[in-house]
């Protein structure tokens, strides 16, 4: 899913909204090449990937632990836990960032 934003946030600027607005879940920063990323993690085996550049959020499904996700593979994004919790996501940063 991609967010187009009229005005982009920080990269801690949105990793604190998160972090506030979803507190029951884990919110941390990956390290990604090129570009730094936040994973948002519902459980061991449902998140999300949030990458920002180009006036774009990028949310995409998926498996925020390493084991799992060489179990769950590509089919992670096609699961409907892994669909509705990219969705909700999603909604919340349409709703923040795309006013």
């Amino acid at each position: 899913m991609i967010v187009q934003a009229k005005q982009l946030p920080e990269f801690n600027e949105l990793l604190l909204t998160l972090k506030s607005n979803f507190e029951n879940y884990s919110v941390y920063t990956f390290a990604s090449r090129p570009t730094k990323s936040i994973i948002v993690r519902k459980s061991a085996s449902v998140g999300v990937q949030i990458t920002v550049h180009d006036n774009q959020i990028r949310i995409d499904a998926c498996c925020p632990n390493i084991f799992i996700s060489a179990l769950v593979g590509f089919i992670s994004a096609v699961l409907p836990p892994f669909i509705h919790f990219e969705m909700k996501i999603s909604d919340f940063l349409k709703n923040k960032y795309n006013r």
